[in-house]
Parts: structure tokens; sequence; C-alpha cells
């Protein structure tokens, strides 16, 4: 409409030029807005109105009069990662541009400008305003998009539950029978003959998992018959925040695409209803029931009291539900389908990493304890962190800056500029990781141990070495380190020895490689189709480990 009257006016001045005749309102008004224009076009050439030119802010990515990146960001916005780092490759390590309503944005990728947001200058850079405006209604006032005060309850809150003493609870009891009804289900397909989607089936084991140990539900979602209504609604919303985050005008978008609102509200309903009936659940039980069973993320959070004595408020429990979900169901599954992936597609770790299982545990699932996990699997987690390495569960994030600052190269931060930074990239940036950042390889992790004994396989492969939490920061970094690594980290190692020493994985003929899904975490777009069979005895005799070529 705006083009249109715009156009009228200016078929109007011509023909009152040509006539000679004096102005009306309506020219008046074109001229001044093409004037507008046109200075503004001369003042933001190539960022978006309303920002400033700025020195010392890495390469600026190109941009358009007035609207800056935002093109970039439409074209490429279900697979922005891969272009990213190839600017990375060719530009360096910090890189800007510049959004409508959002203003500039500054990209890092190097462990040193990490240590400076996630621990130096931490205070400084929140999730903000902004973040919690997109994702409101999905998110609430969680753990995820709090900042300050509210961020240290929820997570103080939550350390409570984080122990050693759960951790060896977990591995002995959950993990173990969580795995167990996954095997009976993939069981199913084995005795088929048919191939099986793991991404969907991962998906479904860490929602029952999760859901079972933190809120006391019983989703049952890996012996439901079609599909689920909490995962399919989960999915869309994770899949919306994310297109959220990177669409400056999302708040027009939802309620243009048909039909888009109201699925969405339908979704956030579903969330609301469970998060009701765990929190309705939990507070009906008796004392009796209460001490049979051991206290819960929801226990805690249900009888924390605040300052002023208060309780949490039915609205302030459904945020923690929805948030500690995120967290626990996605995260997990996805870091198990990416691995299982990957040990599928390089045959030589699939061997090495089954040959520890076979050799440590000695065929009975007895064996697996926290400690063995912990200290007597190296391969086993060598091989769990190249994959969150090269495929974090959570591939990007975005902080923003309270105050002026300046990062360890110089880079000028102005108030208000939005920091941004890609776990995925990270992993394969070879200034850090080497140049072969690109590959799979777990060897990476291990390094000698002289004290090993010479018969076990960590002395074969030499003992799990941590990186710099800064280097590799799929856990987050410094204050907001990831609270659930270890509970994951278990639960991953749980479930991968024991389907490996009943099952043998290949993937389908000709299957493709796996793409990126746009969401908050990174789903594989299409699904892992898996023949699994079960692994004959003999197959489980010791063999020789090979190392990386």
């Amino acid at each position: 409409m705006a083009m249109i009257m715009a156009w009228i006016g200016v078929k109007r001045l011509i023909e009152r030029q040509m006539s000679k005749k004096k102005r009306t309102p309506l020219e008046y008004a074109v001229l001044a807005t093409l004037g507008f224009l046109a200075a503004a076009t001369l003042k933001y050439p190539n960022r978006a109105f309303l920002t400033s030119a700025r020195k010392r802010v890495g390469y600026e990515l190109p941009g358009f009069a007035l609207v800056g990146s935002l093109p970039h960001i439409v074209v490429y916005r279900d697979d922005p990662l891969p272009i990213i780092q190839s600017f990375f490759e060719e530009h360096g390590d910090v890189l800007s541009f510049t959004l409508p309503v959002y203003g500039r944005a500054i990209l890092i990728n190097n462990p040193e400008h990490m240590e400076h947001i996630f621990k130096t200058n931490f205070e400084n850079y929140v999730k903000g305003n902004v973040f919690r405006w997109q994702l409101k209604d999905i998110l609430g006032r969680g753990i995820f998009v709090a900042d300050g005060e509210e961020w240290r309850f929820h997570r103080k809150t939550a350390s409570n539950i984080f122990t050693t003493k759960l951790y060896r609870s977990l591995v002995q009891n959950a993990f173990k029978s969580s795995a167990h009804d996954f095997c009976q289900h993939v069981q199913t397909f084995v005795t088929a003959q048919k191939p099986v989607d793991l991404q969907a089936k991962f998906h479904l084991l860490t929602m029952d998992a999760f859901g079972k140990l933190t809120f006391g539900i019983e989703f049952k979602a890996l012996t439901q018959e079609g599909s689920n209504e909490f995962g399919d609604a989960f999915d869309f919303l994770t899949s919306a925040a994310d297109a959220r985050i990177s669409n400056p005008i999302w708040f027009i978008t939802d309620r243009l695409i048909p039909g888009r609102r109201k699925k969405h509200l339908h979704c956030i309903h579903t969330l609301d209803c469970y998060a009701a009936a765990a929190v309705a659940k939990r507070r009906a039980e008796t004392e009796e029931v209460k001490a049979s069973r051991q206290r819960d993320l929801l226990d805690h959070f249900i009888s924390y009291r605040k300052d002023d004595g208060s309780l949490l408020d039915e609205r302030e429990l459904r945020d923690v539900f929805v948030n500690f979900m995120v967290a626990g169901r996605d995260t997990t599954a996805q870091a198990l389908t990416w691995q299982f992936y990957s040990l599928m597609a390089n045959p030589r770790v699939m061997k090495n990493l089954v040959q520890e299982i076979d050799s440590v545990l000695q065929g009975t699932e007895e064996n697996i304890s926290y400690e063995t996990l912990m200290n007597s699997m190296p391969y086993a987690k060598a091989v769990l962190h190249e994959t969150l390495r090269l495929n974090p569960p959570v591939p990007k994030n975005v902080r923003q800056a309270l105050d002026n600052d300046t990062l360890p190269d110089g880079t000028q931060v102005n108030k208000g500029d939005f920091i941004g930074y890609s776990n995925w990239c990270m992993g394969r940036n070879k200034s850090v990781w080497g140049q072969d950042a690109d590959l799979f390889v777990p060897e990476r992790w291990l390094v000698p141990d002289p004290t090993a004994d010479p018969t076990s396989s960590a002395a074969r492969f030499g003992k799990f070495r941590a990186e710099s939490q800064f280097k590799f920061i799929s856990f987050n970094a410094g204050p907001r380190l990831c609270l659930g690594q270890t509970f994951a980290i278990l639960e991953a190692m749980v479930t991968t020895c024991i389907l490996l020493q009943r099952y043998e994985f290949k993937l389908v003929p000709r299957h493709p490689t796996p793409r990126m899904k746009g969401s908050v975490t990174l789903p594989m777009k299409d699904p892992l189709m898996t023949i699994v069979s079960e692994r004959p005895r003999s197959s489980r005799l010791p063999h020789v480990f090979e190392h990386e070529p």
C-alpha cells in the first residue's frame, strides 16, 4: 500500500511539475520521504538503520542499506552454521553484522574471548530483555532465560539434587532400567528385521528417563503406539524458539503464516497441562509416599521458600518444568544420536569402543558402575566428548552487553551489543583443535598413562584428559557451567555400554550424510535409519585396538 501511495504521489508530482501548478501536501510528503530515504541510505549504506559505524569490530559481514544483514539471515535461516563457519575460516575469529531492531551483533570464535565473556567479565554479559521477550511464552522466566538473582535462585535450588550419591544410584538403577526398556523396544525391530530410526527412539528414551527421574511423570513414550503428544509439542516449540531468535520480525510473521499461531498456543497449552498435572500429583502425595522415594528436582522447587516465606506459584513451577525438560530430554538424546552415527560412519572407532566395553565390563552389566564409567573407560569418554565437540546439543547462543567493554584482542563492544558464539563452529576451529578439527578422532582426548595396569584398556589408549571449558564449551562455561553435565555423560555412557554389549549397529545402505534441523538444540533433519542385529557370542572375544592412522 505504501509503495502504491508513493507511486501515485510521484506521478502527481511529475504531472504537477509539467503543468506548473502548485504542489499538494501529498507531493510535499513524497518529496520529504524520498529525501529522507536518500539521506538515510547515504548514512547507512551497508548497515541497519540507527546503528553506528565502528572501528575494531572484526570483519564486518556484507550488508545492505538500512536493513544490514537481514537478507542473509532470511536466506540462511534454516542452516546458518556452515555459512558462519566459512566466514570464520576466511576472515578470522571475530565477525560483526547489524540487524533492524536488534542493532549490532559480534560473533566470537576463540577460547580467549569465551573466557572473557563467561568468566572475566561475566556480570556484563547477560541473556537480556530481548532474549526473554522472544521466548517468554515458551520458557517463561526459567533458568535458560534468567539473569541475576533470578538465575542464581534456579541454579542454587537445582544444584541440591546433582550429587555423587545420586549419580551412583542412577547408574545402578534408573539408567540401567531405561537402557533395558530401550533394548526391549529395539528388539522388536531386530526380530522383524526392520530398520529403526535411532534418533526418534533416543528422544523417547530420554523423555521417559528424565521425566520420571526429575518430575515423577510416567510418559511411557517408548511403549506408546503412534505419536507422542508431549514430544510433538516440545519439538514444535524448540523449532519455533530457534526461528524467533534469527528473525527480528517474528512477532509479525508468526501471525501471518496460516495456522502457526494457533498451533503455537496449542503446543504451549500441552506443556502447561503436563506441568500442572505433575505439580498437582506431587502436592497430593501423602507423607508416607514421600518418605518411600528419593527426593527429586520437583521436590526441591515445590518446597523452596522465598525470602518472604512464600512458596513458588503454579506459573513459576511450570517454568521450572519446561526449562529442565529442554535440558534433560533433547540434549542427551541428540548426543546419543550423533554419537551412534559417528560410530557407524567410523568403523575403526566403533571396533575400539566395543573392545573397551568387552574388556572392562567382561560381558556383564553388573560391572557398570559410577566409578568404572568415570575412571576405567577412557575411550568411551573420549568418543562421547569428541561427539559433543563436533555436534554440541546446543550449537549456538547469545549474550547481551550491559555496558561498554573491550574484548582481549581490542574489539570494541558497546552497551546493548549482542555477543554471539557457536559451539559447533568453535569445535571446527583449526587454530584451536588442529588441522584435523573436521575429523572424528577420539584419540585427541587421550594421553599416555604410565601408572595404568598394562593389561587394562586404559594402558592401551592412556587416560582421558579434559580440555579447558573455554575451549570445549558444549556444557557452557564459567558460572553458567551446566549443572547436569555429569548426569548427561553417565546416562549416555550407560546406554551406550548396554546397547553395544548386546547389538551391532549399521547404517542402512546409501544413508545420506545427516543435516541439521533448525532448533535451539541440534537434531538431525532426517531420521537416523539403522539396521540393528544381535551380537554373536564369538564377536565378544578380545581383539586388537586400532589407533588413529
